[in-house]
C-alpha cells in the first residue's frame, strides 16, 4: 500500500499594523513569573500579571496589576485596576477598582473608588474611598514624571 505524500499549503498573513512606540497597547500583557525577584521599580504600559517577588513600587497608570497566588509585593502599588491573590505590604492605590480575592494577604492601605473583598481574603489595614480622587492625582503625576520614555 502506497503512502500519499502531505500536500504543503503556503499561507500568507497580512503585514502587522504599526503601532506607536509611545501609545499603550491594552492587548499586552507582562508577566513576572514565580522564580523571578525584582529589587527596584517596575514601571510599565501595558497589563502586568505578578506571580514573583517585587521589592519595590510599581507602577501601571494605564492599566491593571494582578498579583497572582505566588505574588509577594512589599512596596507601592498604582494602577488602574488592581487585583490582588497574593501578598502585598504596602499602599495599593486604584483609579478604578481594587479587589482583594480570597487568598490575598495584604498590611497596608487601600485606596480606591470601589473596593471588592471577597469571603476569606485578609485585610489587615485601612480603606480610604474619599480620598481616592487626590491620592489617584498624586500618583499619577508621579507616574508621570517618573516615567522612564
Amino acid at each position: 500500500m502506497r503512502r500519499k505524500s502531505a500536500e504543503r499549503a503556503v499561507v500568507q498573513f497580512p503585514p502587522p499594523k504599526t503601532i506607536p512606540s509611545d501609545a499603550p497597547n491594552p492587548e499586552v500583557v507582562t508577566a513576572v513569573g514565580e522564580t523571578v525577584t525584582i529589587k527596584g521599580e517596575l514601571y510599565a504600559r501595558e497589563h502586568v500579571i505578578i506571580n514573583g517577588t517585587i521589592e519595590g513600587d510599581v507602577s501601571v497608570p494605564d492599566h491593571g496589576v494582578a498579583i497572582g497566588p505566588q505574588g509577594n509585593i512589599k512596596g507601592k502599588i498604582f494602577a488602574k485596576t488592581i487585583t490582588v491573590l497574593g501578598r502585598v505590604i504596602g499602599t495599593l492605590t486604584a483609579e478604578r477598582l481594587a479587589e482583594l480575592r480570597r487568598t490575598a494577604q495584604v498590611e497596608g492601605e487601600l485606596i480606591a473608588p470601589a473596593v471588592v473583598i471577597d469571603n476569606g481574603a485578609l485585610l489587615q489595614g485601612s480603606i480610604d474611598t474619599s480620598k481616592a480622587d487626590i491620592a489617584i492625582r498624586v500618583a499619577r503625576y508621579r507616574a508621570d514624571r517618573d516615567d522612564p520614555a
